[in-house]
């Protein structure tokens, strides 16, 4: 048990990315290898267009990066970069006790301008239950709950500042074919240097047949 508890938090402490104003789009199960290509809008932090790379390691990790765009709403906002990195551990794999998975995340990232930069780490769970539907579909429920650091240069008269929030995603996936799943999601949470971090997206990822691994 100790053991996977220290694994757990190297995973986290190397970085689920959520590097903006954004869903972190992480279902419940680990995957092998992934490209999600996600949109959301996020109020007064705008719409941002992510790009998502997941990679499996071993039967019990993942990581990956994330990169995109963003426009925040206002007169004077300016186009933002985001990138970000990302990993996840396996906690508990759902069964006849216990009808969760349930991993553990971390993530590293920011979004970049010339007024202002961003960064974010973050440490978290998400937890979910997969339905299995006809025609070989399965449709996921999933919960993501993260404590975040977040740190903004230039934000605060001219100077550096630093809070805590909480973010929690609600979302679900629809895993439409083993190389195609749609997601949608919801991030619910506080106050934040670019705006309220409530936002919803869409995503849709993909595991190309050539790029699997046997």
């Amino acid at each position: 048990m100790l053991r996977r508890l220290l694994a757990a938090a190297l995973v986290a402490s190397a970085a689920q990315a959520q590097s903006y104003n954004a869903p972190a789009f992480q279902p419940s199960r680990l995957t092998e290898r992934e490209y999600n290509f996600a949109a959301a809008d996020a109020g007064r932090a705008g719409t941002s267009l992510l790009v998502q790379w997941r990679e499996g390691w071993g039967a019990r990790a993942q990581f990956g990066a994330e990169a995109g765009l963003a426009s925040p709403n206002g007169a004077n906002a300016k186009t933002r970069t985001i990138i970000g990195a990302q990993a996840a551990w396996r906690w508990l794999a759902a069964s006849d006790e216990n009808p969760f998975d349930v991993l553990l995340t971390g993530s590293l990232g920011g979004s970049f301008a010339d007024d202002a930069n961003v960064t974010r780490f973050a440490v978290g769970a998400v937890a979910g239950h997969a339905f299995p539907l006809e025609g070989g579909m399965t449709l996921t429920g999933f919960a993501h709950p993260r404590l975040s650091l977040d740190g903004c240069s230039s934000c605060v008269a001219g100077k550096s500042d630093s809070k805590l929030a909480v973010d929690f995603d609600l979302g679900a996936e629809l895993r439409v074919t083993p190389r195609v799943a749609l997601r949608v999601a919801a991030l619910f949470g506080g106050a934040d240097y670019l705006g309220t971090t409530n936002a919803i997206g869409f995503s849709v990822a993909w595991t190309p047949a050539g790029l699997r691994r046997p």
